[in-house]
């Protein structure tokens, strides 16, 4: 539904003669006709498959995956404008205890590193037996906005005040969202809809974040929680037996279509057209992660015998181990965690270093304990330009 008029936010007046409305009654549609996606579902299946394969078969996948979490993070946070890199955010959390993310110098490092923190208790909360559900959801957003400039957006509540879609700058609004009194049941039918077993896996994801995105249901953090979902909604139902699906590179790759084809289910209840550009998404996404992990897990198993080689100590998979999964580290937090007895894993620094393994990006100085990244792994995780 076109809507046409003028709004005013903040003592600002917004065109809103362009803009599609939510579309009430819509949701949930009758269950895509597969005779129109057979190709891209059969092509998606397929690359799924081939990937969860791989994750089944990598004895350490949490592992050697963390760093293309956080670069998952790092891209789902710049399609909402917020601009921070891979090595920020890392070391970000080389400097960072527990939770504790409130001394940060950017908020916009900040709020990739709770996106994946965000993400990380989700997935926990599943495992521990919640189903998907508006506690869940709440609960992820409020760790998602808990520090920095989404604190001040109601983080885990939902909004209580009209929202809206659309280019600041050009002072243009595109799409407005449910208003907050019909939110409760439009979030109600989502969640409904979520649990039920009448809809393939795939088709139920592609469509529940299209509808999560139209409620647009809290102040701040929608795209970002949206894009969680469908991670967390492969991984419930037995799609993919790990959490580890990285959807944001191709979403912002085709960032104009993404939107035009969300704007199309309200504007003129595509679902169809929307559903196939989701599976090609996690087709494309899904053969690009093969790729990608295929690297990175290649590139253990050369590590595995340089380490070994470099290190000459029992202790030297753990060393590996713990560089793997914290490719941006602290010495201190190093000689802490990594299972390494603290004399030793000082020289383990030492002679990786010496090997050009290690690269220095903070020196030791006096108390403050030196800050190094692991180039290699670096390069293979990059978010794409």
């Amino acid at each position: 539904m076109t809507h046409k008029s003028e709004i005013m936010i903040h003592n600002t007046i917004y065109d809103s003669s362009g803009a599609i409305s939510y579309h009430h009654g819509g949701f949930p549609p009758a269950p895509p006709d597969l005779n129109h996606l057979q190709k891209p579902f059969s092509d998606t299946m397929v690359a799924l498959t081939r990937f969860d394969t791989m994750l089944r078969n990598m004895p350490n996948s949490e592992l050697l995956l963390a760093p293309l979490r956080t670069r998952d993070a790092v891209v789902s946070s710049r399609m909402e404008g917020t601009i921070s890199t891979l090595e920020e955010v890392l070391r970000l959390e080389a400097d960072s205890d527990g939770l504790d993310l409130s001394t940060a110098a950017r908020n916009e490092t900040l709020e990739v590193a709770l996106y994946a923190r965000a993400l990380k208790q989700a997935e926990k909360q599943i495992r521990d037996g919640y189903p998907i559900s508006e506690y869940l959801i709440k609960n992820t957003h409020r760790i998602l906005l808990s520090f920095g400039r989404g604190a001040e957006k109601k983080p885990g509540e939902y909004k209580t005040k009209q929202n809206y879609i659309g280019d600041k700058r050009q002072r243009r609004i595109d799409y407005i969202p449910i208003s907050p009194e019909h939110l409760p049941a439009g979030m109600g039918a989502l969640f409904e809809f979520i649990k039920s077993d009448e809809m393939h896996p795939l088709l139920k994801a592609a469509l529940a974040h299209a509808e999560f995105e139209a409620l647009h249901p809290f102040e701040d953090g929608n795209g970002r929680l949206g894009r969680m979902l469908i991670t967390l909604m492969l991984w419930e139902s037995n799609v993919l037996s790990a959490p580890h699906f990285f959807i944001s590179d191709y979403f912002e790759q085709n960032k104009d279509e993404y939107i035009d084809r969300l704007r199309a289910v309200s504007g003129q209840n595509d679902w169809i057209g929307w559903a196939g550009f989701f599976l090609e998404a996690l087709h494309h996404q899904a053969i690009s992660n093969i790729e990608t992990v295929g690297r990175v897990q290649a590139h253990y198993e050369e590590m595995y015998e340089v380490f070994r080689d470099t290190l000459r100590s029992r202790w030297s998979t753990d060393a590996l181990n713990y560089i793997f999964e914290n490719p941006v580290f602290r010495n201190n937090r190093f000689r802490r965690n990594a299972g390494v007895p603290s004399a030793v894993a000082n020289n383990f620094t030492n002679k990786l270093l010496d090997a050009g393994l290690l690269k220095t990006l903070i020196p030791p100085a006096g108390s403050a304990t030196g800050l190094y990244s692991f180039p290699s792994l670096m390069e293979i995780v990059q978010e794409p330009e």
